[in-house]
């Protein structure tokens, strides 16, 4: 009977101090995001919802439509992840519909067409799909042009559609819908310089836009780090399901620090990076856990600067980031270890 006395004693001081280790790191968490500086939400207006799918299929739920986001650096360019138009586009003529704005009252859509003679999709040239490769190639750019696009205005109140004339007049009463159609543009962290690796001193904030509203996970580890081995940036605590293919990675002021990718583990949780060669580089045992996305290398920001006019950029160095000694290798195990306490 006084073993059992003890189980029960020590079972339920175990429950407590799990409790009471729990209640401590969720306030320790809210207490690091309270001591922050604000996020600049108004920057994340720039970032839209798009759908993609081959153009000679009708649109409808019996179409694989790959749902994504996107990152408007200019009126007509929109900035997504290359695997989110590849399937659809890479080949064939595809048609991407963007939700230019969406509020209580109204809702603003565009069509863009894309075909080999017609192109308006442009993916780097260096992505392949389905692997996980060492260099951050996974952009892609959209052209929207005004004159051959398709769009599409709805009242929400009614469900009734508008034509442009009807829009203009009913967005003067509308800041909401303004302020979404207006945003566009982000300053970029340039890493092209960044030899080794470094650690970005701004804490990252991932937003999503889902019909007109803006949610967004805010990063509370001040461990991010930009691989120059691994064409990556590399950050425990998100979870790479949590992730929103396309859509934009910014600092809490609103600076564009790069873009969600994917990345491909097995059944095990285990993620492998290769190079050029096959070789593997580095196994991720929980790669779950993580949350790489890609920055922008001389690669793929010359690739953006090539298309996107008046592209606003800034190194990382010195004033985002530091330079650091560690070792990629070193960075993933400690960051394997950070990952557990998110």
């Amino acid at each position: 009977m006084e073993n059992l006395y003890f189980f029960i004693y020590t079972f339920n001081m175990r429950k407590f101090l799990l409790t009471l280790f729990l209640l401590v790191s969720v306030s320790a968490l809210w207490a690091a995001e309270r001591d922050l500086a604000p996020v600049n939400e108004d920057a994340f207006l720039i970032q839209k919802e798009i759908a993609v799918w081959p153009t000679d299929q009708t649109y409808n739920s019996q179409v694989a439509v790959d749902h994504c986001q996107a990152v408007r650096l200019h009126p007509n360019w929109f900035l997504t992840s290359a695997h989110c138009v590849y399937s659809a586009c890479a080949t064939r003529p595809c048609t991407v519909e963007i939700t230019l704005a969406e509020s209580l009252d109204l809702l603003s859509r565009v069509r863009v067409k894309h075909s080999t003679t017609s192109p308006s999709v442009y993916i780097y040239k260096g992505f392949f799909p389905g692997q996980n490769r060492i260099s951050g190639m996974d952009v892609a750019l959209i052209h929207l042009n005004p004159s051959k696009a398709d769009y599409f205005y709805l009242n929400l109140q009614d469900g009734k559609a508008l034509t442009a004339e009807e829009f203009r007049q009913k967005l003067q009463f509308d800041p909401e819908a303004q302020a979404q159609l207006q945003a566009y543009g982000a300053r970029l962290l340039n890493v092209s310089g960044v030899s080794g690796s470094v650690q970005l001193k701004p804490r990252i904030v991932v937003p999503k836009t889902t019909a007109g509203v803006i949610s967004y996970l805010p990063g509370l580890s001040p461990d991010v780090y930009y691989v120059s081995d691994l064409q990556h940036f590399i950050s425990p605590g998100f979870g790479v399901q949590q992730g929103n293919s396309g859509g934009g990675v910014f600092t809490r002021s609103g600076d564009l620090a790069g873009i969600v990718s994917s990345l491909l583990y097995s059944q095990d949780g285990t993620a492998s990076f290769h190079d050029a060669s096959g070789k593997t580089v580095l196994t991720l045992k929980n790669a779950k856990s993580f949350f790489m996305f890609t920055g922008f290398n001389g690669a793929t920001l010359n690739f953006i600067r090539n298309k996107v006019p008046s592209l606003r950029t800034i190194s990382v160095l010195p004033e985002f980031a530091a330079e650091t000694q560690k070792k990629f290798d070193a960075i993933v195990k400690a960051e394997e270890e950070m990952s557990m306490r998110f």
